[in-house]
């Protein structure tokens, strides 16, 4: 898929969260070259553990804003913790809280390898990914 095409999606579906208070720390579109598949990583907010809700509420967002987002559906999203090795790499490399678009190519983060990809948001604090990395 185009990845602007991805970007421009991903910034319209991270307004939308954010206007439903529901903004992720970190999202970004990663590929998977086994599937040839695009999926958008969320990491909800703090507090937002349980998948089924968050999986809910963004299903519903998303239906909600449709004409704004092209061919983005609930099954492109994938909720993923803030424990997840990519993403506490990617926290320690880039630190953007509102919208970006970082693209990375056959990198591995935090020993975690991910072929390709875009960060859209990475607003999670590196100093409490580094704590978390110590205990």
């Amino acid at each position: 898929m185009d990845q602007t095409v991805l970007v421009s999606s991903g910034h319209a579906l991270l307004r939308a969260l954010d206007d439903a208070r529901l903004s992720p720390r970190l999202a970004m579109w990663v590929h998977s070259s086994d599937t040839d598949t695009w999926k958008l990583w969320i990491v909800p907010p703090e507090g937002i553990n349980d998948k089924r809700e968050f999986y809910r509420r963004a299903a519903e967002i998303i239906a909600k804003h449709r004409t704004d987002l092209g061919d983005l559906s609930a099954s492109d999203i994938e909720m993923v913790s803030d424990k997840h090795p990519g993403v506490r790499g990617i926290t320690r490399f880039l630190y953007a809280p509102g919208l970006t678009s970082a693209r990375f190519s056959g990198n591995t983060f935090n020993g975690f390898y991910l072929p390709s990809g875009v960060i859209l948001r990475s607003a999670i604090d590196r100093r409490a990914s580094q704590r978390a990395d110590v205990q």
